[in-house]
């Protein structure tokens, strides 16, 4: 088992999770048509599960099999996919929403812009770069977090119907910097 795997595992055994959708998706699903939707990074089904509720064909994907198998117990329709997100690939055409939230993984842009479908709709939302003295990221953790427009600009070529960077509070108090986008296909 690879490390990300066995780290997920155990943070999906032990219920530290969140388990209600998202707040963009919740706010933002309704531009898509229920079609097939691909939930990134999906953990323990939160946001797949508010999905298939919704009237979407959900394909989960995620290394975790621990937060799969949480699905599986809420929702045996939705289709999972047991992955690691560093090598996957999204296929084309295929989507009529995509949701990636709390993961980062840039290898993934080109493949969901080509992902969705015409008209169909990105929700995106992950970390920003935290703000340290001297401007510096953790040492070895640049990779996961976004820079100031970086996801803005990633995805200039889709229809920008949102995009906001601003502080996000957690129940454990934490304050860190999210950055959300959405956005629709309009060209094939």
């Amino acid at each position: 088992m690879k490390a990300d795997e066995v780290k997920w595992n155990r943070r999906y055994a032990s219920g530290n999770y969140p388990t209600e959708p998202n707040e963009a998706i919740r706010s933002h699903f309704e531009l898509a048509k229920r079609g097939r939707a691909l939930d990134i990074a999906a953990g323990n089904g939160r946001n797949s599960i508010f999905l298939a509720e919704q009237g979407f064909s959900v394909e989960a994907a995620d290394i975790s099999g621990t937060g799969l198998e949480l699905i599986r117990e809420s929702r045996p329709d939705i289709e999972l996919i047991q992955t690691d997100l560093d090598f996957y690939r999204i296929r084309k055409n295929r989507y009529d929403l995509i949701v990636n939230i709390n993961f980062l993984q840039r290898r993934l842009f080109p493949q969901i812009k080509t992902g969705l479908k015409i008209n169909g709709i990105l929700i995106f939302q992950t970390f920003m770069e935290p703000e340290l003295t001297g401007g510096k990221s953790p040492k070895g953790k640049k990779d996961r977090y976004l820079a100031t427009n970086e996801l803005l600009h990633s995805f200039i070529a889709l229809q920008v119907v949102l995009y906001e960077e601003k502080d996000v509070v957690f129940s454990n108090g934490e304050i860190l910097k999210t950055a959300t986008l959405v956005a629709r296909k309009n060209f094939r």
